[in-house]
């Protein structure tokens, strides 16, 4: 089952005192743009009036109380606001090479670059998935996928531009959130998808030019990157010479 991004709801009503909670949901918005909000909101003008001013800071959805908050409805609201859209237009430009792999894997890989936190090497992978970790490089070298390690950095950096875009995160909060040890490895990784360091690229490079940049990464040849608690080659692998492709395992 794919993991999403979890989506907060913030109900815009006056508290006990008569005071709304505007302010603390504006200071969300300006600190962290790309966090996932649905305002729930009920018919009065009070409420009209700040969702007018949290429109202006970059809230897109509302739900208005006994009017368009059916179970149904509201459901679909929150599943289309926990898709990443960078992780989205990744996996989509992926899906035939996910296609080819065992189904499990294919799932795991999914939620690697939905939460890239959760996983630390080709290991973690394996475990997810319920195979060896052999025949997840095989598998993944087959469909031309590059490497585990190669998927795993790629995750973590695509996610990692998605936070950055919030004034509110520093580098090494964002190295954290990935589970890195040290913020030199998180650059390192930076460097190599990106060609910059992450103080850089936050502020020069659109949401299309990383997506086509972790795309480009991951069709490159196996290099030496490190990646924290992996070796980035599987077993029994010297690096002296290239594998030769293998056809996928059966599911």
């Amino acid at each position: 089952m794919i993991r999403r991004k979890p989506v907060s709801v913030v109900l815009l009503d006056p508290a006990a005192d008569g005071i709304m909670n505007v302010g603390a949901v504006a200071s969300l918005l300006k600190r962290y743009p790309s966090l996932p909000l649905i305002a729930y909101v009920t018919l009065h003008a009070p409420q009209f009036s700040a969702v007018a001013q949290l429109g202006r800071l970059g809230l897109k959805e509302v739900v208005l109380h006994r009017f368009d908050d059916a179970p149904e409805g509201f459901k679909e609201r929150v599943e289309r606001l926990e898709g990443n859209s960078l992780t989205h237009a990744v996996t989509e430009a992926l899906k035939d090479k996910l296609g080819q792999l065992p189904r499990q894997l294919a799932v795991t890989v999914e939620n690697l670059f939905e939460e890239p936190h959760r996983y630390g090497s080709a290991l973690d992978l394996g475990m997810e998935a319920g195979i060896a970790i052999v025949s997840v490089y095989r598998n993944i070298d087959a469909a031309q996928l590059g490497s585990p390690k190669r998927l795993l950095v790629a995750a973590k950096v695509l996610r990692g531009f998605g936070y950055l875009r919030d004034p509110g995160y520093s580098v090494l909060d964002v190295s954290i959130k990935l589970g890195y040890k040290t913020s030199r490895i998180f650059s390192q990784h930076w460097v190599s998808v990106f060609g910059s360091t992450p103080a850089r690229v936050r502020t020069r490079l659109t949401d299309e030019a990383a997506i086509e940049s972790v795309l480009r990464w991951l069709r490159a040849g196996d290099d030496d990157i490190p990646l924290e608690g992996d070796s980035g080659r599987p077993p029994g692998h010297n690096g002296s010479r290239r594998r030769r492709r293998r056809r996928p395992e059966p599911s």
